[in-house]
This record gives structure tokens, C-alpha cells and sequence, in this order.
């Protein structure tokens, strides 16, 4: 199943949370895969796609970034399928 991670930035993190992303790529979480990522360019927020059977991999992969802000995770299917 596909995932959407929408991060909400901190104040004045958009930087360096871009910093530690180009430096280190994207988690490697074990049953995540990583799919991309994309920043908003008139808002602090990042948004994900991650595929994974268990959403709770999911969710563990995401708060790893917790210190930088907070996440909403949706599962999605492609439009169609729907």
C-alpha cells in the first residue's frame, strides 16, 4: 500500500531539514520503500510517498524526523484504481 507523509515543518527548518536530506538520503527503514519527495515552495511543508504493507513501519519511519516538525500519514491508492 502507498502511503503520504505530509510533514509540517518547524519555523525556520525547511533549510537544514533539506540540508540533512541531500546529505543522507531518505530513511532506510526496513519494509519502507521510499518512493519521493517534494517541498513546497510557498509553505514549510514536505510531502512523501513511501510504499510499505504495515503502516506502522510507516509511522515509525516518519517520526524519526519528528524533531523538525509534525506528520500526517494517509494511505492512497492510484486514481485508477479508485
Amino acid at each position: 500500500m502507498k502511503f503520504l507523509v505530509e510533514f509540517h515543518l518547524k519555523p525556520d527548518s525547511k533549510k537544514k531539514v533539506v540540508e540533512i536530506f541531500e546529505r543522507t538520503g531518505p530513511n532506510r527503514n526496513p519494509g519502507v520503500t521510499f518512493r519521493g519527495a517534494w517541498i513546497g515552495v510557498r509553505s514549510d511543508v514536505v510531502f512523501v510517498l513511501a510504499e510499505s504493507d504495515d503502516e506502522a513501519l510507516v509511522t515509525k519511519a516518519a517520526e524519526s524526523w519528528r524533531e523538525y516538525g509534525d506528520c500526517e500519514i494517509q494511505p492512497v491508492i492510484d486514481v485508477e484504481n479508485f
